[in-house]
């Protein structure tokens, strides 16, 4: 009987050793989870703050954009950013429509045509009057030659 009460008294003591692991256990899983929630709302709150900063900065950015608009369309800041931007268009048109002919061809080296085209981005595509002669006589070549084929 000794051997008995012995044996319960060793599976109640170890139930009550599984009972007393279970409560650490659940202790720490209920720590280790409220640690984590504080870490969640921590970063909730962080982005509730970068949302409102962000709010914020964007306000301020249409503010001044809006502040800039109204100073560059107004007065005398407005007249020389308007005079600029005619300025800078006139200046790429006129870019554009010097370098936009492929070849020209100029009277005189003394001539309007032979000064402004100098100012061409590919110079080479200016033909002079002693290279017009050059290039008919080897086109008139080229004319008469037979063509082969390939």
């Amino acid at each position: 009987m000794d051997y008995y009460q012995l044996k319960q008294e060793v599976a109640a003591k170890e139930r009550t050793i599984d009972i007393q692991i279970d409560k650490t256990s659940d202790d720490k899983a209920t720590k280790l989870a409220y640690q984590k929630l504080e870490k969640l709302q921590q970063w909730v709150e962080a982005e509730k703050e970068q949302r409102v900063l962000r709010a914020q900065r964007a306000e301020k950015f249409k503010s001044d954009l809006f502040w800039l608009g109204h100073w560059v369309g107004s007065g005398r800041s407005g007249i020389f950013f308007f005079l600029s931007a005619v300025l800078i268009s006139a200046t790429f048109a006129g870019l554009t429509i010097i370098n936009l002919p492929t070849f020209l061809s100029c009277p005189n080296t003394k001539s309007l045509c032979y000064l402004v085209y100098q100012m061409r981005f590919n110079n080479k595509s200016v033909i002079l009057p002693q290279q017009t002669k050059d290039i008919l006589a080897e086109y008139e070549r080229n004319k008469n030659k037979p063509r082969q084929r390939k």
